[in-house]
């Protein structure tokens, strides 16, 4: 049994090694070409009306990808050089990460929705050489910006517009790309062949839950085998379809989906940005029986498929994480759909998927728990003072193994916080595990209210929350209280037409958690601030409390 003695710690089982395979991120493409070459490895169908539609075979994502590689290496782009791109999920997106990876260069990917100091601080701390760019998306000129960026980023000699370029300052896709031509094969072979499983494919800049962005710095190994493992797990099949909202500059969706459609044999259908009227769409028409997305995407693409009239029931997994889910928004997705779950947990800096869920797996784990670690990999719990706590009792997630990045990159002192000297990564996030080794998460560390000395988990009180019927979307912080040190607050989405004051959620929660849980401020919005990737910055809520308290004070004053 992996769980030893007792207590929180989970050892992987001998026969485990072997699943963890020595792949780059090329060998798996190069796999998926040879094992399914005729079958659509990529299909874009659901943007005909913006003149985006074409679906390639693996044997023809391999070819493409070739010939960015060839082109990267036609620009001076050699072993470990650092490779941006800034866009959407477009094809090229795709065609990126494959031919940096197969030359050796390290891809940072770019959030479209950053502003020029950020890409800035990016570029400058990456040491970025090239950079592939959307010259505008939703009405802002990136090309702009990144020229504005480039002024702090000195490393940056190559900009490349995928599209057309709008001025000189760069060169058009099309046209970069025809260098490729000036590289042959057997160059990029003899390149290809000095690309192990354990060098930089990845530095993945932390999406911002808690402001401060950090480069990740992920392996082959890492991503190749989170991919390959998580498919296993999902009991993904060969010939399923899979659409895929996350965005690509994040590993749920250029790890989790690509590389794990890559290693089952699915056909991945990309969404550009996720807009829920086309995800609903394409599931309808497609007959998708795959879909990956955080759980604010789930709520938001039902309300679509229920305006549109639209049949949802072809999906038969759903994978889902990024944020604690909640338990009663599965119930109500596997009743209506049927859907079986698969729900993943983990980190950036773990490749990124530490733990999860089979969708063959009991109900009662399969809709609370996020699963047990993926083969090959160590976990524990741990208390404040690094000892690991009891079964059953919560504790700090660690792990360890092969899905731990290398350190964030440029960043010496960060990466002596988050890895110890024995390996071990501390995620920050605050969990339970039984005796089977399944993970429960309370929620982060830093999260964690304290009223009165009382510990209160924030995770406990949303799923109280998400019992009332008015209530779609619920998200609990604390903020500063004079008399308890912190009070409760809650965050909450409703639902269309439905109203709820704090007195009536006050009194309806008092059944259901004890008194001092009970949220002392409701505040009702339409949205909730959110990553890239889904995830609630609950550090956004914080500073929206804060900001309501300095006008209620002002007013006051002004009074």
């Amino acid at each position: 049994m992996p769980v030893v003695n007792g207590v929180s710690h989970w050892i992987p089982a001998a026969d485990e090694a072997e699943l963890v395979q020595e792949m780059t991120v090329g060998d798996l493409l190069d796999e998926a070409a040879r094992r399914w070459p005729d079958q659509d490895g990529v299909a874009y169908v659901a943007y005909e009306d913006r003149g985006l539609s074409l679906r390639w075979t693996f044997a023809e994502l391999r070819a493409r990808s070739r010939v960015v590689a060839r082109a990267l290496m036609a620009s001076g782009i050699g072993p470990g050089d650092r490779v941006a791109v800034w866009a959407t999920n477009l094809p090229e997106w795709l065609l990126l990460e494959f031919g940096a990876a197969y030359c050796g260069a390290v891809l940072v990917p770019i959030n479209p929705l950053l502003r020029s100091t950020e890409v800035a601080y990016i570029l400058r701390t990456a040491g970025v050489g090239a950079c592939f760019v959307l010259p505008e998306n939703r009405g802002a000129s990136l090309w702009a910006m990144l020229d504005e960026a480039a002024r702090e980023a000195p490393s940056l000699r190559l900009r490349v517009a995928i599209g057309n370029a709008p001025d000189d300052k760069g060169v058009a896709w099309a046209d970069w790309l025809a260098g490729a031509a000036a590289v042959s094969e057997e160059a990029l072979e003899q390149r290809r062949a000095g690309v192990s499983a354990g060098d930089s494919v990845q530095i993945q800049f932390t999406s911002g839950t808690t402001g401060f962005p950090k480069g990740a710095e992920l392996t082959h190994r890492g991503v190749v085998n989170d991919g390959r493992l998580f498919a296993r797990r999902a009991a993904l099949e060969e010939g399923s379809r899979w659409v895929n909202p996350m965005p690509l500059f994040h590993c749920g969706g250029c790890v989790i989906a690509t590389l794990g459609a890559l290693a089952s044999g699915t056909t991945q259908y990309p969404i550009v940005t996720f807009e829920p009227d086309r995800v609903a769409r394409t599931i309808a028409r497609e007959r998708v029986n795959v879909l990956s997305a955080v759980p604010t995407m789930l709520i938001a693409l039902e309300e679509a498929a229920d305006r549109e009239g639209l049949d949802l029931a072809s999906l038969e997994r759903v994978i889902t994480g990024g944020s604690t889910v909640p338990v009663e928004l599965l119930r109500h997705w596997h009743s209506r759909y049927g859907a079986r779950f698969s729900i993943t947990y983990g980190l950036t800096e773990a490749s990124p998927i530490i733990t999860q869920s089979a969708p063959y797996d009991p109900e009662d784990l399969q809709m609370g728990s996020c699963g047990q670690p993926l083969p090959g990999a160590e976990m524990d719990l741990v208390d404040a003072g690094g000892n690991r706590v009891p079964l059953g009792e919560v504790g700090e997630v660690r792990t360890r193994g092969w899905l731990v990045m290398k350190g964030y990159y440029g960043n010496v002192q960060a990466s002596r916080d988050a890895l110890s000297d024995d390996g071990w990564l501390h995620t920050g996030d605050l969990g339970r595990m039984d005796e089977r080794g399944y993970l429960w998460i309370s929620g982060r560390a830093k999260d964690m209210i304290i009223r009165g000395g009382e510990n209160i988990s924030p995770r406990e009180i949303e799923e109280a929350l998400l019992t009332l019927e008015e209530i779609t979307d619920a998200n609990v912080v604390g903020v500063p209280d004079p008399r308890y040190g912190e009070e409760v607050c809650a965050y909450v989405r409703l639902k269309p037409g439905a109203s709820l004051s704090a007195e009536q959620m006050r009194e309806r929660l008092h059944d259901r958690i004890a008194r001092y849980k009970i949220p002392r401020y409701l505040r009702v919005v339409e949205q909730f601030p959110l990553t890239p990737s889904g995830k609630v910055q609950k550090f956004r809520l914080r500073e929206m409390f804060a900001a309501d308290a300095v006008r209620a004070d002002t007013a006051q004053a002004a009074g």
